[in-house]
């Protein structure tokens, strides 16, 4: 399994950034946020940086798990009031809080936010978040790439489900211009601490919030950069992939996922997205070895995992 990777990218006078990788959610979701710690610390670009974790729930025993990596934990509060928020579990403050991190984690030049369901397979991407970043551009990987599956046969689904999210935060006509731009996923960004999207990110969030609950977040991100003119640096698909829209290949020669179509460049950072995060294994395509070119049963999860 590919471990460190090449040093980070970056200038000599980025050695004093101070720069926090965050992530969090509930006792639920710690399976899961364990392995991204993890994987975070089997790298040198992820040892590097100082780890924050939004305690949304986490039991006694997780958070002492928390604290022996090094993490610093912060329970976040409702940042915004808005309707039906009595229902929701606290694991969506990780969602909310997110606008916010600089405040409930002080003290950074750079914050880089990580969703539990994710895990690093290689360090460059997570220096490659931080470079993007260090421009004052929004680093983020939007969900577009050729091997994914609403490329083509996919759009209507695609299109319909997140037209709706949009039409529900934003209304018809915003939903309908930005459903044909590539989707910005939020799950993982980096953004330095004086970027003005933190202010602007919580301001349409908790405007979208009065609407809807459901992917507001990510919504909310997606228009502050394509409506409100917020800079974006978008990165490959390999540094933040969603693995439902297109299930990685395994390169057997190289023992690591790479990205389903030529050159199968390696990803950089895996997704657990939806419904594959409940899955013990997908089918894979293997490529080199003993059994290349067949599909298989493996699983996606960070290969470094242990029971807690």
């Amino acid at each position: 399994m590919a471990g460190d990777s090449k040093a980070p990218m970056g200038h000599p006078d980025h050695v004093s950034e101070r720069t926090i990788a965050i992530t969090g959610g509930d006792a639920g979701y710690f399976d899961l946020i364990k392995d991204c710690v993890g994987s975070l610390r089997a790298v040198a670009e992820g040892r590097a940086l100082a780890l924050g974790i939004l305690d949304c729930g986490l039991t006694e025993k997780q958070r002492a798990w928390c604290r022996d990596q090094g993490a610093t934990l912060v329970v976040p509060q409702w940042d915004f009031d808005f309707p039906g928020r009595d229902k929701l579990k606290d694991g969506y403050k990780a969602l909310t809080a997110r606008p916010f991190l600089p405040r409930y984690f002080p003290g950074f030049d750079l914050y880089l936010w990580i969703d539990g369901d994710c895990w690093v397979q290689q360090g460059d991407a997570l220096a490659l978040f931080q470079r993007a970043a260090r421009t004052g551009a929004l680093a983020v990987a939007p969900e577009i790439h050729r091997s994914m599956r609403h490329y083509r046969h996919a759009w209507a689904e695609f299109s319909s489900i997140n037209g709706a999210a949009y039409e529900a935060c934003f209304g018809k006509e915003t939903a309908e211009r930005l459903i044909r731009y590539p989707l910005i996923n939020a799950g993982v960004f980096a953004l330095k601490v004086d970027a003005p999207h933190w202010a602007g990110w919580a301001d349409v969030m908790g405007e979208a919030l009065q609407r809807s609950a459901n992917m507001t977040d990510q919504i909310a991100l997606n228009v502050l950069v394509y409506d409100r003119g917020f800079a974006c640096e978008p990165l490959p698909s390999r540094c933040n992939w969603p693995i439902h829209h297109a299930t990685p290949a395994w390169d057997a020669e190289r023992s690591l996922f790479v990205e389903p179509a030529m050159p199968y460049d390696p990803l950089g950072i895996l997704h657990m997205t939806i419904y594959t995060k409940r899955l013990a294994t997908l089918d894979v395509r293997e490529l080199g070895g003993p059994h290349d070119g067949q599909v298989r049963p493996r699983s996606l999860r960070w290969p470094g995992r242990t029971a807690i």
